[in-house]
């Protein structure tokens, strides 16, 4: 600084303070704004629509959805307690549905619902997991009136204020359920008069819907089934799909007469005719819990074997084959009097080295087909029995091995006259009842031996033998002929049976 003219000057030597120069545009910085503004937006977006969607969910529109759509898919009335949440956790009171005509069911009920949301996902209300405690299913006639169209509920217009556009994008359309785990469960069929046909109770297990195939997939174990006039089973595991009015049976396992076992698979149909078509096996069930009256103490053995159940309740046809494993009879008549005639133990008290038969049940009618018993060195018997109600009718035949019957005089020669397979044979017709059956073998080997001891006899004594008949054969004396005093004089027979016992 120079002085002029008693004036301060600034020299134009002195350096200058550069200006501050403005700053450009930056894209990437705006971008980033933006970018970072719209993600603010999205947040606050998501949280309003969470929120609204949380919402909708509590409210009568969700409840309205359930609604709407399980009635559609089980065809039914559906009645829903007061849904109370918990966090994401929602507890209902009862789920009720009552079957319209065309249903598969007539009453489905579910007490103690409980389900764990998973939030909503392409337009579906995820349910990871829920639980039941007692599921209540029945299947009968009994139907409830479906409603006029004015009554259904329209999604649109309930839950309150109605949804706006942007909303109706995040709220679900459908429900996805994973699985549902059951405490307790009762499946009844009732026929035409109410009364129980059929009824599963006490099982536990987990079900996995599909409400688009509408198949659901049901794992049960426990519990038991009753079926009228038939002994209780026992669930030991079932594994089934049920889709409509039918099941599909993929695996079950049953316990029936304590120890017993039958597996089964097939298919059974709820519908108007109810039909049934399974396939049984069945294994280790004691024959004595499967036969009555004085044969449960005279027949033991383990019974096995495939059987087929086919028909509707009250009008079920069995078809199969049973084996019987370890079998043994004792203190049956025939077989007692032929150990005491043949002095040998074994007939008291037979064990079978082979013992099955086909059988046909259909009502009180059985029919036991292809029949074999056989005890090795003793005795085989084959043929054919038809048991209706009480009564008992059979046709079979019985074989002895050779020499069985040398203390019986005329048994070879007279009634086991056919040799086959190692075998002498003799046929044996059976009647009677079950209690009670009688057996023409029996007579038979009296009759031969009788004939065989008179034919030894001298004329003589066969002379006096005719003063037990009321008359000679043809009212005179004629020659004796010993075939027709055994045919005439059955008190003389009687007589002579001593002889039998002490050959």
């Amino acid at each position: 600084m120079e002085p002029r003219n008693g004036i301060l000057t600034v020299s134009s030597d002195m350096p200058r303070k550069p200006k501050r120069q403005s700053r450009g545009f930056h894209p990437l910085k705006a971008v980033l704004i933006t970018c970072l503004s719209l993600l603010l937006i999205m947040v606050v977006v998501l949280l309003i629509a969470k929120s609204s969607v949380d919402s909708w969910l509590r409210g009568d529109g969700f409840r309205n959805l359930i609604v709407n759509k399980a009635s559609a898919a089980m065809t039914s009335r559906i009645l829903l307690s007061e849904m109370k949440w918990q966090g994401s956790e929602v507890y209902v009171d009862q789920f009720q549905a009552l079957g319209y005509e065309g249903a598969p069911f007539a009453e489905l009920k579910l007490d103690g619902v409980r389900v764990k949301t998973g939030g909503v996902r392409a337009g579906a209300f995820r349910v990871p997991e829920a639980s039941v405690n007692r599921l209540d299913l029945e299947f009968s006639d009994r139907r409830t009136k479906a409603p006029r169209e004015s009554e259904v509920i329209d999604l649109d217009s309930s839950g309150g204020p109605s949804v706006p556009d942007w909303l109706k994008r995040f709220l679900p359309n459908r429900v996805e359920v994973d699985e549902i785990a059951v405490g307790s469960t009762q499946i009844s069929v009732l026929n035409s008069a109410n009364e129980p046909a059929f009824l599963l109770k006490g099982a536990q297990g987990t079900i996995r819907p599909d409400f688009n195939t509408r198949i659901w997939e049901i794992l049960m174990k426990g519990g038991t089934v009753l079926v009228p006039n038939q002994e209780e089973v026992g669930i030991r595991e079932l594994a089934m799909r049920w889709k409509r009015s039918d099941l599909f049976i993929d695996r079950c396992s049953l316990s029936v007469f304590g120890n017993g076992s039958v597996a089964a698979a097939g298919e059974i149909g709820f519908g108007e005719e109810g039909v049934f078509d399974l396939d049984l096996e069945l294994s280790s069930i004691k024959v004595d819990d499967l036969v009555e009256g004085d044969w449960s103490d005279r027949l033991d053995g383990l019974v096995e074997g495939p059987v087929k159940v086919t028909g509707k309740p009250g009008a079920f046809l069995y078809e199969g084959e049973l084996r019987v494993k370890e079998a043994t009879a004792k203190s049956i008549p025939v077989l007692a009097l032929i150990a005491e005639y043949t002095r040998n133990e074994q007939f008291k008290q037979l064990v079978f080295s082979e013992a099955k038969t086909g059988f046909r049940r259909e009502g009180d009618v059985v029919e036991l087909n292809d029949l074999v018993l056989q005890s090795d060195g003793l005795v085989r018997v084959e043929g054919d029995i038809t048991i209706l109600g009480e009564s008992l009718e059979g046709i079979c035949r019985v074989g002895v091995t050779p020499g069985t019957l040398r203390w019986i005089p005329g048994a070879e020669r007279q009634v086991f006259t056919e040799s086959k397979d190692g075998f002498l044979w003799a046929p044996l017709t059976l009647t009677g009842t079950v209690s009670e059956p009688r057996e023409d073998l029996s007579s038979r080997l009296i009759a031969a031996a009788g004939e065989e001891i008179l034919k030894g006899l001298p004329e003589g004594i066969l002379k006096e033998a005719y003063k037990f008949l009321p008359t000679s054969p043809d009212g005179d004396d004629p020659a004796v002929d010993s075939s027709d005093l055994i045919e005439q004089a059955k008190p003389l027979l009687d007589m002579l049976s001593p002889f039998l016992r002490r050959p």
